[in-house]
């Protein structure tokens, strides 16, 4: 089910019914959104709807969404699409780290995870593991129960993982490390972590 419909050329069914150009009985359309306004005093309302352009023959069908709540309270969606030419998905991101930047990522990672043993929020076993580059079993005890991304868990995942724990255990200024994580990258980050280390 679709939550709103894109622009691009497919077939649509709406409450489980197919939609059918009434002209020349084709069933592949373009939509575009629609709005109509209704102008009451003191208010604007607009209303969005959807003309379907069929592709064969160029009639407009106009319809709106049917989505709406069953007796039971679940919300039904009217909408399905099936794009006939579907996006091609986006290369993988190849990220190359320099060795400097290596280290550095490797510093912060263990001085966050000194912090997250200090206050008692893992095991300090954590520690040796991220030592020897056992990236998954860090995230796993960090309670990422299984890493999601196709790429290889490494010292920035962790990182990244370990500084959300550290936040939403609220064992530092969160103003203050996010501000520090999108202005001064990791040499703030080692400075504002060794400060809660000692």
């Amino acid at each position: 089910m679709a939550e709103e419909l894109s622009c691009d050329e497919s077939q649509i069914w709406i409450l489980g019914q197919p939609l059918i150009c009434r002209f020349c009985g084709h069933d592949v359309f373009m939509p575009y959104q629609t709005y109509r306004n209704v102008e009451e005093p003191g208010i604007d309302v607009y209303f969005m709807n959807y003309t379907a352009v069929c592709m064969e023959c160029g009639y407009g069908t106009q319809f709106s969404d049917p989505s709406h709540f069953n007796p039971d309270g679940v919300y039904i969606w009217a909408f399905e699409q099936a794009l006939h030419h579907p996006p091609e998905p986006e290369p993988p991101v190849i990220r190359v780290v320099d060795a400097e930047t290596l280290q550095a990522e490797k510093r912060c990672l263990d001085l966050a995870l000194q912090v997250l043993v200090k206050e008692g929020k893992v095991d300090e076993f954590i520690l040796p593991l991220a030592e020897e580059e056992y990236y998954e079993q860090v995230l796993e005890l960090l309670g990422q129960k299984k890493h999601k991304s196709t790429q290889e868990a490494n010292a920035m995942t962790c990182l990244a993982v370990a500084l959300s724990e550290i936040a939403s255990y609220r064992l530092v200024d969160n103003e203050k490390i996010l501000f520090i994580i999108e202005h001064e990258s990791y040499p703030g980050i080692e400075t504002f972590l060794e400060q809660h280390i000692k």
